[in-house]
């Protein structure tokens, strides 16, 4: 990027910055609902600082000013209790192992441009091979600090460390962050929920006729769902990381481990249906432009163009069973009635697809039009097989059995 190019991009961020500012100013109250959960775990590392910094003044004095001591406790709450007491223990392994390092140094060479050189890289090694990850630095920042200030300052360094670990992991089991179950359910139907749009505006531009940008505005919308199932994938992970040694599930009406087998199961039928109705979308693309040795003339490529018109039922269909699919997910339950709106959104997608099929059939074109309707008419009918609650691939998609968990109030889009 050039250089007016970054700079017109770092002001447009500062600008973005500046209006949300001015909007949190304006409406606090609704500003803070919005990021509720952000709020939450702000007020969560602060409370733990403060925590941390008294328990270190009454352990060890007010001499000691154990600035230390809040810093792990910032450094060790996460988003989950489980990542925040894996937090907490690798730093405190690696305070520990670079206050005994700093002691041997001490003990064998002094403190000098040398033996300081040399215990760094050596301590950054060894965080690597412990796998202390981002706590790896711990391990030669206690050495500089205990050659700094001496070796009695290295209990002190431990105490502080080992009361910031236990004020972070003691606020997030007392104000546990929630499982993210619901959260993840809630992306996965919005995923669902866009490729059901996106499915519906594709067969009512077919039949009302269609061109290059158009196809072109459907290839990027089906990009976008891609990278938005990425994140929901994300978010999965989040949840399934969020369920472990987190007391809410105790207060759930039902584990909601048992929510995260159909998550991910439907996050992967998702992603197969991504990928299908984006093979269908680049071969109508490039239909549209006269690509592939498709039809170049205007006239012959209309007509190729409005012969795979019955495809539009085929999709209008799809988009239907996703959004049966989508309030499946969302809501973590299965009801009788879905599993009814899904079964006959997706007979009717297979008496137009065959219907559809009898018409392309007919279709008198060269080799590259024939590869076209039978692509996107395998396409459309993996799709319709992925969502078969009985006889796909995708069974444990549906939940067998109600499940009632807490979801985030939100409503999905358009619906």
């Amino acid at each position: 990027m050039s250089a007016p190019g970054v700079t017109a991009a770092w002001r447009t961020k500062a600008a973005d910055g500046w209006r949300a500012v001015g909007q949190a100013l304006r409406h606090p109250v609704r500003t803070a609902r919005s990021h509720r959960e952000g709020v939450v775990q702000t007020a969560r590392v602060a409370v733990a600082c403060a925590l941390a910094w008294e328990a270190a003044v009454l352990l060890l004095g007010e001499d000691e000013q154990p600035v230390l001591a809040p810093l792990a406790a910032l450094l060790t709450v996460q988003l989950t209790v489980f990542r925040t007491l894996a937090q907490g223990l690798r730093q405190l392994g690696g305070v520990m192992l670079g206050a005994l390092a700093a002691l041997g140094l001490l003990r064998l060479a002094g403190a000098n441009f040398a033996s300081i050189g040399l215990a760094v890289g050596v301590c950054l090694g060894l965080g690597k091979l412990l796998r202390l990850g981002p706590q790896a630095t711990e391990v030669p920042v206690t050495v500089l600090l205990v050659l700094s200030t001496g070796a009695p300052y290295a209990p002190v360094r431990i105490w502080d460390t080992l009361v910031g670990v236990a004020s972070g992991v003691l606020v997030n089991l007392l104000a546990a962050p929630p499982t993210y179950v619901g959260h993840a359910a809630y992306q996965s139907a919005k995923v669902a929920r866009r490729l059901a749009d996106l499915a519906r505006d594709t067969a009512a531009g077919l039949r009302d006729g269609w061109d290059e940008h158009t196809s072109d505005g459907w290839l990027r919308r089906v990009e976008a769902v891609a990278r938005e199932l990425d994140r929901a994938r994300a978010t999965a992970g989040q949840a399934e990381e969020g369920i472990r040694l987190n007391p809410r599930r105790l207060r759930q009406e039902t584990d909601p481990a048992v929510a995260l087998g159909p998550l991910d199961e439907g996050l992967t039928c998702l992603g197969h249906i991504c990928d299908q109705l984006g093979s269908v979308l680049r071969g109508l693309d490039d239909l549209a432009r006269g690509e592939r040795q498709f039809p170049r003339e205007a006239g012959a490529r209309t007509d190729a163009c409005g012969r795979v018109r019955p495809l539009g039922d085929v999709l209008e269909a799809i988009g239907d069973a996703l959004d049966v699919f989508a309030r499946i997910q969302r809501d973590h339950v299965r009801e009788p009635e879905h599993t009814d709106d899904l079964t006959a959104a997706l007979e009717r997608g297979r008496d137009h697809h065959a219907a559809a099929a009898e018409t392309l059939c007919r279709a008198d074109h060269g080799p590259a039009v024939w590869s076209l309707h039978g692509s996107v008419m395998d396409e459309t009918r993996q799709i319709l097989h992925e969502l078969d609650p009985r006889h796909g691939p995708h069974p444990a998609a549906l939940h067998p059995e109600p499940l009632r968990l807490a979801a985030p109030r939100r409503s999905l889009p358009g619906g």
